[in-house]
């Protein structure tokens, strides 16, 4: 955390990464085997990286997300659900304690969700949750409310999704805490007077809370 022993009331968690297990590559790479190219998101042409830029901030359908990745195929155009099914490769599933600890969370402080996400991977996780978890309504079950990209029409780390959220949410900055695993969103929280922790993916999240924020 960034503060010595701040009082804090919100909990601002991001998605992936920090709640659910994802693996960046996997996507990366099934992308690559159906559109015979090399899907390295540092080297992708400057129309794919605003295709996707537009996804994430809900420009764009799903159905034109697709169309766009169909058209960088360099031999057979893939079926939409091998496109569909590449892209959310990256989502590998949850820790199901981390369900218990959001709702010991909820009864001390407000919990939110702020992710950069898109429909086809909210899609996955709504699938999955009520198949494998059977979980029905994630979003007001364990969040006092929940803020998507795609359906906020901003992206981290634009100081304007902080602010935004803010807002909505009617938060105290100076009492509000996000966790996120990617450090410039840690970055735009910070500029929006909020607190923060950059979290590893690969540390326990339950064990940081009991052990290191203090909370």
């Amino acid at each position: 955390m960034d503060k010595d022993n701040p009082i804090i009331e919100n909990i601002v968690f991001d998605f992936g990464g920090v709640l659910l297990d994802i693996d960046y590559q996997r996507t990366y790479d099934a992308l690559a085997h159906i559109l015979g190219i090399t899907f390295d998101p540092n080297h992708l042409p400057a129309d794919v990286l605003q295709v996707m830029e537009d996804f994430e901030k809900g420009v764009i359908t799903k159905e034109t997300f697709i169309w766009n990745l169909q058209r960088q195929a360099q031999g057979e155009v893939p079926h939409g659900y091998d496109i569909i099914r590449a892209w959310n490769a990256m989502l590998i599933g949850w820790n199901p304690l981390k369900f218990d600890f959001l709702l010991q969370l909820r009864a001390k402080y407000k919990v939110y969700l702020l992710s950069n996400t898109n429909g086809l991977h909210l899609e996955w996780v709504l699938k999955d949750l009520k198949k494998n978890h059977n979980i029905v309504d994630f979003d007001h079950v364990f969040f006092d409310q929940t803020f998507y990209s795609h359906i906020e029409g901003f992206k981290k780390p634009d100081v304007n999704f902080y602010h935004h959220v803010t807002q909505k949410a009617e938060l105290n900055p100076e009492r509000t805490i996000f966790i996120d695993d990617l450090w410039p969103n840690i970055q735009g929280a910070q500029a929006a007077g909020w607190h923060t922790y950059h979290h590893d993916p690969k540390d326990d999240l339950i064990q940081i809370f009991k052990y290191k924020l203090n909370l």
